[in-house]
């Protein structure tokens, strides 16, 4: 009998963590330039930048302009903990590192993951039904979809949300018999906790990358529940997916 995969997007069919990373890298370079013997050290300044990021995940959500807001913000932040005036430049400066998270180019570099490609065609194969549910920026999530080429396997069963939670994923499951439909992320809290609420079955493959992601209270014990380490174990153990 054919199933139904609601797949996730980021850190699950293609790397997004990386560029993240990446931003935050060159943001710390021109800390260390800026301010000289005067610049925190890196782990201070990182864990400045993640808490001042996750407290605007809550008036912001995932929208684009939270995380350059985010490095602007831990760059005013420095400045008054150091009794220095925050410049426009200076401000606009750690905006646009905030902005490198969003290179195409590094999108279509990295393409998709290791076996993504292999076990989609597979399910297709297999004649299931396919959905991609994420959650971000509407304008970057459009992007990435396109530059990774993912909607040729999606057609129109493609939706961007701004937030994952039981609600938004029994309207994508509708009146399908929630036995036969299978979410798959890679996240407790954004993927795991939403799929189990709403009484569907889920495929856990751990990649969470943020500390946004990390605040959960681990793996729940669930009938519901498969762990796979990689995305291909989906192909290679489909018989244990009923």
């Amino acid at each position: 009998m054919e199933k139904t995969f609601i797949f996730d997007y980021d850190d699950l069919l293609a790397p997004n963590e990386f560029t993240y990373s990446l931003a935050q890298l060159e943001f710390a370079r021109w800390i260390l330039d800026e301010f000289e013997m005067k610049a925190p050290d890196i782990p201070t300044l990182m864990n400045l930048h993640v808490n001042i990021d996750k407290k605007f995940v809550e008036t912001m959500g995932f929208s684009r302009e939270r995380f350059p807001t985010s490095f602007k913000e831990t760059y005013r932040t420095i400045c008054n903990s150091r009794d220095i005036k925050p410049s426009e430049e200076g401000l606009n400066y750690a905006y646009q590192f905030g902005m490198l998270a969003f290179d195409e180019s590094l999108w279509k570099e990295k393409g998709l993951v290791k076996g993504a490609k292999e076990t989609i065609e597979f399910l297709v194969e297999q004649k299931d039904e396919l959905l991609l549910l994420t959650k971000g920026d509407l304008r970057v999530q459009e992007r990435k979809i396109e530059i990774t080429g993912v909607k040729k396997w999606f057609g129109e069963n493609i939706y961007i949300v701004s937030k994952k939670d039981e609600k938004i994923l029994l309207n994508c499951v509708g009146e399908r018999n929630k036995e036969r439909v299978w979410h798959i992320g890679n996240s407790i809290r954004s993927d795991v906790e939403p799929a189990l609420k709403a009484g569907i079955r889920m495929i856990y493959i751990p990649c969470e990358t943020w500390a946004y992601e990390m605040e959960h209270k681990g793996v729940p014990e669930n009938k519901n529940l498969l762990t796979f380490s990689k995305i291909l174990e989906i192909k290679e153990k489909y018989s244990l997916i009923e």
